[in-house]
């Protein structure tokens, strides 16, 4: 790879040899649509945009013409058969890699194919390369440059990422050593991680717990990239792996002298030196070494200070190096994903190549498959709804896997290990724990907010009883009139998060013990089980035989539909489209709807057919279960132990599910008070504006009162109110009617200055209309109609979403 003065690298170009597009893409349209249409200038576009997109020196300035190419091979791929046996055109290139200096250390050789993909291929490495040059092209001492360069960073491993399915699902990996899946790899990580490294040389200054986990996720993409690589000089050139591992542990040190931790300071010291050693050693090549003598400078004075530090001041035990905890790495870089087209404005050169009646049949033909699609798998899924529920309420397959003893049977294992991953009751008990918090944090908000606003108005009643008809300003009450109602809004949405909180923690209440158990070890939970005697001498008998049968058919069933929805998802318009072309082509244009219902009915028949059988397949299948667990139950009856043991498999199996939901509404719940904080915030400042705006005018107008009674004026006449606004206020005839401060209805534009040109002493923020609950965690109904919480009642998991009568949040009031 090509190196810059920043230390950062570059990917190499594969050269292009000369082609012409021309000739043979001109022939092929004359032959194939005859000369209805010209596109000679078409197809001369398409070849001199090649020479001008690939044969050129560097992309530092310019990559628009390469990938307005590659929009080109991609808008034709399936318009012109650019094959061996159709348009015959061979591209031939040059491998990126030459041996000596080469990243991967191959011999430079060059490579060719018939295969428009080969084509594109190549292109898009050269894409990747163009990204590569953009980056190094950046100065980084200018914030938006740097900026640009991460994000030429990020595409190139977007593009080299694409690159690597791309060969694979077009057999092209064998063509050239640079097309080879690790190749591919190892260049997509390392790009990406020279996107973490800038990322990291800007949240350096941050807080070391920031800079750590960026230093860390920089690691793991330059330690994915040596893995991907397949020789010793590319593993040689890629020492970053260990630099920024020793620059985590090195920020994990630093965050461990501020949480005052002086023995965990000392050991991550030393890792990150042992890193920084290692770094060093290993590196064979000359760019990287100053950097990284520098890095193990700087930690080796650092670790010798924490551990003299630490010896003769703290004198703290040095915890054992196994038992730190993993820094977590902050994956903020990650590779942009390759979209088409490429370029925004890109226009197809042969745009009408394809009849507009064309495209108006495949798009009819799309429509009606997804209108029937959907259809056809909403059966399947209602189905099996259908079919869960009735297994559910017989406790199946449980009872029959329940062999007796302490066994427990498979169906509970895995809900129980899916609640161990998933975190298990201590993931339960941190979020209930968690929400009393949460709401007292908003509750302590809106309450400081309510008294600001009591506070302002009952000093505006004590002075208005002290000075009488001297006071003239407007009444508080008037003008909070929306302030309160916002207030109120928010006080009975907090109400209803408590007593809809107080239905998910009963819940949880009820659910608890067995949610413990499911997260218990297996030994643990057959510890817990009542031994089953009768089960277990029902395992042979030819009821549990026939059970056991009966639920291999149902696995059966369940795998059918998912063959069918498969297939129903999987059906393409390809044959549709030849089908088409090949009408047009004989002048059959106005058969295109004939030919749209006929592929439908021949593709979706059979598979319709199928969904039927499937449907009828289970009320006989549904009806035989019913029959064989009734005479199950009778045999089992007068067994108390096996009772006990039924119930509890139930209740197990109804505490996984009460699980998912409460994990569900819990997360919710904890999204809604956080998002509601910020909003509470926004309102407490916009009453904190009304009522210091109000202190500035009770003071102007206390100063004009005193200077009236000491110069022996008379107290002013009180001025008639503006009938038209109930929010318009006066004060003292000192202060001219056009100056006081006035405040739209809610809702409507904020003034900024009065009729006479000066500015509203009420600041923008109170103009603004209350700001809307957060989405997401809701159980409440709109405002306008306050009842019980709908949430979260049976078979619930989702909060129905808080309108507030605002069609859209403000800008501001997001999180």
């Amino acid at each position: 790879m090509a190196s810059s003065t920043t230390g950062f690298l570059a990917v190499p170009a594969k050269k292009p040899f000369d082609v012409n597009l021309s000739a043979p893409v001109k022939k092929f349209i004359k032959e194939t649509f005859g000369d209805k249409e010209d596109y000679s200038a078409a197809a001369d576009g398409f070849n001199a945009l090649r020479a001008e997109a690939l044969l050129r020196g560097s992309y530092k300035d310019d990559c628009s013409k390469i990938l307005r190419y590659y929009d080109q091979l991609h808008a034709i791929e399936y318009k012109l058969p650019i094959t061996e046996n159709q348009i015959r055109i061979y591209f031939k290139w040059q491998d990126a890699f030459v041996s000596g200096g080469s990243l991967f250390g191959s011999k430079q050789k060059s490579n060719g194919s018939w295969k428009l993909a080969y084509e594109k291929a190549c292109v898009l490495f050269n894409i990747g390369h163009a990204y590569s040059d953009l980056a190094l092209a950046q100065n980084l001492s200018i914030d938006e440059q740097m900026k640009a360069a991460t994000r030429y960073f990020q595409l190139s491993s977007g593009v080299f990422s694409f690159l690597k399915d791309y060969v694979n699902a077009n057999s092209l990996s064998d063509l050239s050593v640079d097309f080879e899946p690790a190749v591919l790899a190892c260049i997509s990580w390392f790009m990406l991680g020279q996107a973490a490294e800038l990322i990291y040389i800007k949240s350096a200054s941050f807080k070391d717990e920031v800079a750590a986990k960026v230093a860390a996720h920089a690691a793991d993409c330059y330690k994915e990239a040596y893995t991907s690589s397949k020789t010793e000089s590319a593993k040689k050139v890629i020492p970053e792996h260990l630099l920024f591992q020793s620059k985590a542990e090195y920020h994990a040190g630093n965050q461990a002298q501020a949480d005052r931790k002086y023995g965990l300071k000392v050991v991550r010291y030393d890792r990150a030196k042992d890193f920084a050693d290692q770094a060093v050693s290993k590196c064979a090549t000359s760019t990287f070494t100053p950097t990284l003598r520098a890095n193990q400078d700087e930690i080796a004075k650092a670790s010798a200070a924490a551990h003299k530090d630490n010896d003769f001041v703290y004198h703290e035990r040095l915890p054992d190096p196994k038992t730190l905890d993993t820094i977590l790495a902050q994956p903020i870089a990650k590779p942009l994903p390759v979209s088409f087209p490429i370029t925004p404005e890109f226009k197809d050169l042969f745009a009408s190549l394809v009849p507009i009646a064309l495209n108006n049949a495949l798009a009819a033909f799309n429509s009606k498959r997804a209108e029937i699609m959907n259809i056809e798998i909403n059966r399947l899924r209602e189905a099996n709804n259908v079919l869960n529920s009735v297994l559910a309420s017989m406790n199946l397959p449980a009872a029959i896997e329940d062999n007796g003893g302490r066994q427990v049977p498979a169906s509970v294992m895995e809900k129980a290990n899916e609640v161990k991953r998933q975190g298990g009751i201590h993931a339960l008990d941190k979020m209930i724990s968690d929400l009393p918090e949460s709401l007292k944090r908003n509750k302590e908000i809106l309450d400081e907010t309510i008294r600001m606003l009591d506070d302002e108005e009952r000093g505006d009643s004590d002075l208005r009883t002290q000075f009488k008809e001297r006071w003239t300003r407007t009444v508080s009450s008037k003008l909070t009139g929306p302030l309160r109602e916002e207030a109120k809004k928010y006080m009975d949405i907090i109400q209803n998060a408590i007593n809809a909180d107080k239905i998910v923690q009963e819940k949880f209440r009820m659910n608890r013990d067995c949610i413990v158990l499911l997260s218990k070890q297996t030994n643990e939970i057959a510890d817990e089980l009542p031994s089953a005697t009768a089960a277990g001498a029902l395992r042979d008998s030819f009821v549990v035989r026939e059970l056991r049968r009966l639920m291999e058919n149902v696995a059966a069933v369940k795998a059918e539909r998912e063959v069918i929805e498969s297939e129903l998802k999987g059906t393409d318009s390809d044959s549709v489209r030849a089908r088409l072309i090949g009408g047009f082509q004989q002048g059959n244009h106005h058969d295109e709807n004939s030919v749209v219902v006929h592929e439908i009915e021949s593709i979706y028949t059979p598979l319709r057919q199928q969904v039927s059988e499937s449907l009828s397949k289970q009320e006989h299948l549904v009806e035989n279960v019913h029959r064989a667990h009734q005479q199950f139950q009778n045999e089992k009856q007068g067994n108390e132990t096996s009772a006990m043991r039924d119930e509890m498999l139930k209740n197990l199996a109804r505490a996984y599910d009460a699980y998912q939901e409460l994990l569900n509404n819990l997360k919710e719940g904890t999204k809604f008070y956080n998002d509601l904080t910020p909003l509470l915030l926004k309102f407490q400042n916009k009453v904190s504006d009304f009522v210091f705006a109000r202190k500035t005018e009770k003071d102007d107008l206390m100063q004009d009162i005193q200077r009236n009674i000491v110069g022996g004026n008379p107290a002013p006449a009180t001025t008639q109110q503006n009938a038209g606004n109930p929010y318009a206020s006066n004060v003292a005839a000192a202060h001219p009617p056009s100056q006081q401060p006035s405040a739209p209805p809610t809702g409507g534009p904020p003034p900024t200055t009065t009729p006479d040109g000066s500015a509203v002493p009420y600041p923008n923020p109170y103009m603004q209309p209350f700001f809307p609950m957060p989405p997401g965690y809701n159980p409440y109904n709109p405002f306008l109609n306050m009842t019980a919480p709908a949430y979260p009642m049976a078979g619930s998991q989702q909060y129905p979403q808080q309108g507030f009568g605002v069609a859209k949040p403000q800008q501001g009031g997001k999180k």
